[in-house]
């Protein structure tokens, strides 16, 4: 099991009108990077569990508090993520759009060409193919590479929030 160290003290606290102690939002941002970086740096197959070290003042901090925090941040976080991705595929399917045409065009003019060998022609055969493939490089850059960073960061947000809570003075 992977422990997740995390650190706090009175200076990350706001105190709301008596003894609620309420999380600095900077703080639980700080928080939410170095778990989703371990999460991301080791897989989220494996098995992970948050401990939080508090100052013995804080004794009145406690799981509940701090999960709810983690839930508010990963619902603001997942929203953007789910957004971004939503924005690529529109991306995808437009760069598609317009990058399979010009492909196929590109490529059947090649094949017009290729029945004469002369060397103008044969400079302008291999543009052609260069063109209609660099023509789909974008499509195939948001559709399989673009993704995976965000998949994966969406992915250490939901895990984020299923692993256990220890906190420790």
């Amino acid at each position: 099991m992977i422990v997740i160290d995390l650190f706090i003290t009175e200076k990350c606290i706001r105190d709301s009108d008596g003894p609620n102690y309420d999380l600095d939002d900077a703080k639980v941002e700080d928080w939410i990077f170095t778990i989703t970086s371990t999460i991301g740096a080791y897989g989220s197959k494996k098995d992970f569990s948050i401990l939080i070290h508090v100052p013995k003042s804080l004794t009145e901090l406690d799981v509940a508090s701090i999960s709810a925090k983690l839930r508010e941040f990963h619902h603001i976080h997942t929203i953007e993520l789910k957004s971004e991705l939503m924005v690529m595929k529109t991306q995808s399917l437009d760069a598609l759009s317009k990058g399979v045409p010009i492909m196929i065009a590109a490529l059947s003019l090649n094949f017009v060409i290729e029945k004469d060998h002369n060397y103008f022609e044969f400079i302008l055969k291999e543009s052609l193919y260069i063109f209609g493939w660099v023509s789909m490089w974008k499509p195939i850059e948001l559709l399989l590479y673009d993704r995976w960073p965000l998949n994966r960061k969406l992915k250490s947000y939901d895990k984020m929030l299923t692993l256990p809570i220890s906190i420790i003075s």
